[in-house]
């Protein structure tokens, strides 16, 4: 998935399918890395997403790490939104 599609399914929830065959309902993620200059995304799990957004609430900022996992934007193939 581009940079550009990504950006219109950050922090929705739904169903992402990866090009290993692996799918993960939950949320993804962006954060700015200021440490490494880059941008980085991270998959919430759907178990995660309450705790991530209490913990976002509290300005926790490795939330995203503790909570969920780093991803390559590339490997995404598929996603269905939650309605």
């Amino acid at each position: 998935m581009s940079t550009n599609e990504i950006q219109n399914v950050v922090f929705q929830h739904g169903q992402f399918t990866f090009s290993n065959g692996q799918k993960n309902d939950g949320m993804i993620v962006v954060r700015y890395n200021i440490v490494d200059a880059r941008i980085e995304y991270y998959l919430i799990p759907e178990q995660n997403i309450l705790a991530y957004q209490a913990a976002r609430s509290h300005a926790e900022p490795n939330a995203h790490k503790t909570l969920g996992t780093n991803i390559n934007i590339d490997e995404i193939i598929q996603v269905k939104l939650a309605a």
